[in-house]
C-alpha cells in the first residue's frame, strides 16, 4: 500500500517535492508540523537529508509567522486574516492564462 502511494505522489510532485514539504509544515495550523511533515517524507520516500532540511525551513517559517502574528497584536492578526482571504478569493476566482499565451516564439 505504501509503495503505491509512493509511486503515485513521486509522479504528482516531481522535483517540487522540497517546496511542496516546506510548505506544508510552515503552515501553522494544527495537523500541519514536524510530525506529520515527516510521515508525509516517508511515504513519498524523500531522502532523510531532503526531508530534514525541509522540515526544518518550514517549522522555522512556521514560527516566523505565528512570532509575528503576536507581535501584531489583535489588529495585525485582523490584517492578515484580510489579506489571506482576499488572497484566497482572487485565487479561487481569478482568471486562468488562456492557451495563446504558452505559444512559444517558433
Amino acid at each position: 500500500l505504501l509503495l503505491r502511494h509512493e509511486k503515485k505522489s513521486s509522479e504528482v510532485l516531481g522535483k517540487n517535492r522540497w517546496q511542496a514539504l516546506a510548505a506544508f509544515v510552515g503552515v501553522p495550523f494544527p495537523g500541519t508540523g514536524a510530525w506529520t511533515g515527516a510521515m508525509i517524507a516517508f511515504v513519498i520516500g524523500m531522502p532523510i537529508a531532503e526531508a530534514v532540511s525541509s522540515i526544518f525551513v518550514g517549522v522555522l517559517s512556521a514560527g516566523l509567522i505565528v512570532a509575528a502574528l503576536v507581535k501584531a497584536g489583535k489588529v495585525g492578526g485582523i490584517i492578515v486574516a484580510a489579506a489571506l482571504a482576499g488572497f484566497l478569493i482572487a485565487s479561487r476566482f481569478g482568471s486562468k492564462p488562456s492557451s495563446s499565451n504558452a505559444q512559444t516564439a517558433s
